[in-house]
């Protein structure tokens, strides 16, 4: 598993373990401390290639001290000779390894070699399930992408400290919403412009209506001072924008978006409200799609 490099951080220890190990068991549902978390067997595989091939594809760069939160997504459960179970190794996101002799996660020099040999014996899940999250990060960097381009040029200082908090903490800095609001009054004075530029911008990045990124939050308190007459205005005015439209449906139909959301909303004439269910309708989000059901008609 080891080249002499590797053996210098730390790693050289699970080697020794293995050495006399003649058959892996590979379980669903990763492994704690005291063994594997599944008893769903994906594979048995006592072939001597196949074992050296997947040892080989098992090699890492370095023991992190650091671990993820989760058990990971399989388990390899080695056995000796004797048919004793050796080491149970969890297999974390085809990056890492997690092995209780070592202090912390073991980075993988190549971790697709070891989706590739389980894709060799007909494991083909922890593939697909790898690029269906290469996948999804793709789509939210281009969400980021979209949300930072519709932001008002007041706030745009504000947008890195905004977006960290959601690769880190999932909590946004204190008052930081109320700062957008704040600089959103002092940089656009007209009520109307403003809240144009304020919708166009909550109705960008991914654009739902729950389980976005926080970042994408931080005008929602802008959103919830703005008077409901303004924001028919608004709608009015720029009626037909896009950007403009989707963004009315994201705070108008989102959870508690306003201290008398129900009242507000009942007040929309219906034609706007008819536009707004369309818009919601149009989107291909169920979720958003519901939720304007339930509050424009």
């Amino acid at each position: 598993m080891l080249d002499g490099d590797s053996r210098s951080l730390g790693a050289s220890e699970l080697d020794e373990v293995l050495r006399g190990a003649v058959r892996v068991r590979v379980t669903d549902g990763g492994a704690s401390e005291t063994g594997v978390l599944s008893a769903e067997v994906l594979l048995d595989v006592a072939d001597p290639a196949l074992l050296g091939a997947l040892l080989d594809a098992l090699a890492v760069e370095e023991v992190t001290g650091m671990s993820c939160m989760c058990h990971g997504d399989l388990a390899f459960e080695f056995f000796d000779s004797a048919g004793r179970s050796a080491a149970v190794v969890g297999f974390h996101h085809a990056t890492h390894l997690r092995w209780p002799g070592w202090d912390g996660d073991a980075l993988l020099r190549d971790g697709d070699a070891v989706l590739r040999w389980l894709a060799g014996q007909g494991v083909e899940g922890p593939a697909g399930k790898r690029d269906e999250l290469h996948r999804r990060d793709v789509e939210m960097a281009v969400a980021e992408k979209r949300w930072r381009a519709a932001a008002p040029a007041g706030v745009v200082d504000l947008l890195d400290m905004a977006v960290v908090t959601t690769h880190t903490t999932g909590i946004l800095p204190q008052g930081i919403r109320r700062l957008v609001a704040e600089r959103l009054t002092a940089t656009i004075p007209d009520p109307v412009e403003r809240a144009a530029a304020t919708l166009a911008w909550y109705g960008s990045g991914t654009g739902r209506c729950s389980g976005y990124p926080v970042h994408e939050g931080i005008p929602e308190s802008a959103l919830a001072a703005t008077p409901i007459a303004v924001l028919v205005a608004t709608l009015r005015e720029h009626a037909g924008d896009a950007r403009i439209e989707a963004g009315a449906v994201r705070h108008l139909c989102g959870w508690n978006s306003r201290d008398q959301q129900a009242k507000d909303v009942a007040v929309i004439p219906i034609d706007l409200r008819e536009r707004l269910l369309a818009v919601a309708i149009q989107s291909g989000d169920d979720d958003k799609r519901a939720r304007a059901e339930a509050w424009l008609r």
